[in-house]
């Protein structure tokens, strides 16, 4: 495992809704010159009408494909660009502030985004954003982007 062996995973919170080139080249690169492996986690919520994959199976591994198919779309240059970079994408079901913390304990450095705001006061940041800068055990990289 990569923490036993002291090489910790670089971690990248992606938000596929909004994925900026800046974050992402810059987790890749930081993989990249560590030479660790990008550990890559989106959270998603199911939408508002889904009753539960137990109910609706076919809905569930619909959602759960179309989710994979759209990280590895936005994936795939980054990958070109840094072949030397081993990538383990994983969609989760949730916020992703919790599962990013919890990535933190065994990472060696989180990525994340923060889009920028016009605010009347001070800089605002999102409620992920916000649970890393508190909350994580790994150092934690704030990329501002338009």
């Amino acid at each position: 495992d990569s923490a036993v062996s002291g090489h910790r995973d670089v971690v990248l919170g992606l938000d596929l809704h909004k994925p900026n080139d800046a974050v992402i080249d810059f987790a890749f690169d930081a993989a990249s010159r560590r030479a660790v492996r990008l550990r890559i986690i989106h959270g998603w919520t199911l939408p508002p009408y889904y009753y539960g994959g137990a109910l609706m199976p076919d809905l569930n591994d619909g959602m759960v494909k179309q989710v994979r198919s759209e990280l590895s779309d936005v994936l795939r240059p980054w990958q070109d660009r840094y072949p030397t970079v081993e990538v383990h994408a994983q969609a989760t079901i949730g916020g992703a502030g919790r599962h990013l913390v919890d990535a933190s304990y065994d990472a060696a450095l989180v990525v994340v985004g923060r889009q920028n705001r016009r605010a009347v006061v001070g800089a605002h940041i999102g409620p992920v954003t916000q649970a890393l800068l508190h909350h994580a055990v790994a150092p934690v990289a704030v990329i501002s982007h338009d």
